[in-house]
């Protein structure tokens, strides 16, 4: 290892857009005062951390807009052998959310290879987390445990712009108090036209909500094309609360129980299920097929404009990595909206009603529960193609008032909106 002569360790600062491993370089090398600006601005940059007698490479891809800072280290061959997304949660503190470690089986071994060893561990906030072994990747089975991470590996200072020494402790490194950091003399060279090639996590994203609900909208998919009919009534839902739950009705007690931190005035609000329809060729003849593809709580007949993911006390949408979602799981291809209040109540007497054969639905599988007591109900729906997890989206106006609570089944979510018919 490099060292001065005090005996600190030396390691090699660079800014950029990013590593180039095939290179051995930095991407898009930018001066450290660009990077302090962008640190500032919360925009995207990359920093580089090397030792000159030691073949690993650590990169930060840091994004605090995002409230992200993503670490990746790299081997002597120009692999990546583990990752660490952590998110800032709090102004000085860092927490870490997921951390993967690769083992490859030879120094020929292909970067990720489908052989190669994988320990995967999820945390969260509000969680223990979880922990995946799969000692040998894809081609073996894997072993699904709690991880009981203690919170000194939880969360870690947010480092300081320059104060990079603090990234080594949550790689489990122990040089940061004897190491000393030395910008490298060509980090100030800029390149305008390189591109970064890492973007910061982002969960998924709501689209075409609006129009799951329009009648004519249309949609195509690499399987079909679909055309959105009216909306379906599906009776009245009444909130004494304004405290939202969805869940599957078949459950028992659940936490989507306590309903979304977002509430709307008690009171009665229509509930509406998108239909839309697509044509397929079979024998000869041209069939046509529906699917519910959404759910809604209407709460206002503004149009929404701002979309947000509905979430439960201690849920944090910051967290997400790509795609992810707060979401409701559904286990018997039934989706309920219902109050707090007499969620898990109205859901048992759903439950028992479908065991006794005594549950009415109508003719697009609608069931509704009442509970004269309260004045709450529970109105029960199909869930798109079935079971899985769903988020629910909240809709606001203009203003910023509730509009709707619009539960995605997610059939069209990654469709493309085609031009309206004339």
């Amino acid at each position: 290892m490099s060292e001065n002569g005090s005996g600190s360790e030396i390691v090699d600062v660079a800014y950029g857009e990013g590593w180039d491993s095939g290179r051995g370089a930095v991407l898009g090398p930018i001066s450290s005062e660009a990077a302090a600006a962008r640190d500032a601005a919360g925009e995207s940059y990359a920093v580089v951390l090397r030792q000159a007698d030691h073949p690993a490479v650590v990169v930060a891809h840091v994004a605090w807009a995002r409230h992200y800072l993503g670490l990746w280290v790299y081997d002597a061959q120009g692999r990546r052998f583990l990752e660490l997304d952590l998110r800032r949660l709090e102004a000085e503190r860092l927490f870490l959310t997921y951390r993967r470690a690769w083992a490859y089986a030879s120094d020929q071994s292909p970067e990720f290879a489908a052989d190669a060893g994988r320990l995967t561990t999820r945390l969260r906030p509000d969680e223990r987390g979880s922990q995946i072994v799969e000692p040998q990747g894809d081609k073996g089975g894997s072993l699904h445990t709690v991880a009981d991470v203690p919170e000194e590996q939880r969360w870690f200072p947010a480092p300081r712009f320059g104060r990079w020494e603090g990234l080594f402790a949550p790689l489990g490194i122990d040089i940061a108090d004897r190491c000393e950091l030395r910008e490298v003399a060509d980090a100030a060279v800029g390149s305008e036209d390189a591109e970064p090639n890492w973007r910061p996590p982002e969960g998924l994203r709501p689209r075409h909500l609006n129009e799951l609900f329009t009648l004519g909208a249309r949609f195509s998919t690499p399987e079909a094309e679909y055309t959105v009919w009216d909306p379906i009534a599906a009776g009245t839902l009444r909130l004494p609360s304004g405290r939202l739950v969805a869940r599957d009705p078949t459950y028992g007690q659940c936490e989507q129980d306590a309903g979304f931190t977002v509430t709307v005035a008690p009171g009665s609000y229509p509930v509406q299920l998108a239909c839309a329809a697509y044509t397929a060729e079979s024998r000869g003849r041209t069939l046509i097929y529906d699917e519910f593809t959404a759910a809604r709580v209407l709460v206002s007949e503004q149009p929404a404009v701002h979309w947000e993911l509905a979430l439960l006390e201690g849920q944090d949408e910051r967290v997400l990595r790509d795609g992810e979602f707060y979401g409701f799981g559904v286990d018997a291809g039934t989706g309920a909206f219902v109050d707090a209040t007499m969620a898990e109540q109205l859901g048992r007497r759903f439950w028992d009603g479908q065991v006794a054969g005594t549950q009415d639905e109508d003719d697009n599988g609608i069931a509704t529960v009442d509970d004269p007591a309260t004045g709450a109900n529970l109105i029960a729906y199909p869930s798109g193609r079935g079971d899985g997890s769903y988020p629910v989206w909240i809709g606001r106006d203009a203003d910023g008032d509730v509009t709707c609570f619009v539960a995605d089944m997610l059939i069209l979510d990654q469709a493309e909106l085609l031009p309206q018919q004339l």
